[in-house]
């Protein structure tokens, strides 16, 4: 009988032991899930990461114009202040309070601007610039010429364009423009058929132009704008931040 007792004393003590390590380890784990809004995170994307995000615009825009060139239209930074001001409205886009504020606005403003100039950079084509037609022109002799050269003309057959047609102009940009606005319009009234149509036609228009840039440093640009965007969003902050139970 004292054997029971003191293994029923002793299982007690084991009991309340195993309660009190869970309870600590309960805590512990609350207190790290919490997050305090005066207290500093030592990890690279919890903290303010504006330093890296300004490194990151700087290196996609040297890409970018070394892929595409600047814009060259001012629909392109239009759109781009359109955007960057409704995505900081809507807390899409978190932007520091200190002083690199105003500098990750302008890098971000520029990476807008060049992406805008992927769906609406066409500028001015001649679309029948190819298309001349035989002209044939007499030489005037030189005065020291020959009596054979002044009896008999020469004759040269050059091709030229026809005017007003040859030289005729067409501004791609406002027509990427229009079928962009066509596009977002659709979007937003949720007429997927409308807006995929006007979507099909931006993209088969801006082929000619699309093919022009050398993508070896656009795919790089596109990858590191997305980046400088991402790491200043609310996710890109707090990227471990769980989800409240439901």
């Amino acid at each position: 009988m004292p054997l029971r007792g003191k293994t029923w004393s002793n299982s007690g003590k084991t009991t309340t032991l195993i309660n009190f390590l869970a309870k600590r380890a309960s805590l512990l784990a609350e207190t790290s899930n919490q997050t305090q809004p005066g207290s500093k995170s030592t990890s690279w994307f919890a903290s303010d990461n504006s330093a890296l995000v300004l490194i990151i615009g700087i290196l996609a825009l040297a890409c970018g114009y070394l892929g595409m060139g600047l814009p060259q239209h001012y629909y392109q930074p239009l759109f781009a202040a359109l955007v960057l001001t409704l995505g900081w409205r809507h807390g899409a886009i978190d932007l520091p309070k200190s002083g690199w504020r105003w500098p990750l606005v302008f890098v971000m403003f520029l990476i807008l601007s060049m992406m805008f100039k992927l769906l609406i950079g066409g500028g001015t084509s001649h679309p029948f610039a190819w298309l001349k037609v035989p002209v044939f022109e007499m030489i005037e002799p030189a005065e020291k010429a020959g009596w054979f050269e002044k009896v008999v003309p020469r004759i040269e057959m050059n091709f030229r364009g026809i005017p007003h047609l040859s030289d005729w102009t067409i501004n791609i940009t406002k027509i990427q423009t229009l079928f962009l606005v066509a596009t977002l319009i659709g979007a937003m009234v949720r007429f997927q058929p409308f807006a995929s149509l006007t979507a099909v036609a931006l993209l088969i228009i801006s082929i000619p132009t699309l093919a022009t840039f050398n993508w070896d440093w656009v795919l790089p640009f596109l990858i590191l704008g997305a980046a400088t965007f991402y790491l200043r969003s609310p996710s890109g902050l707090n990227p471990r931040r769980q989800r409240p139970d439901p």
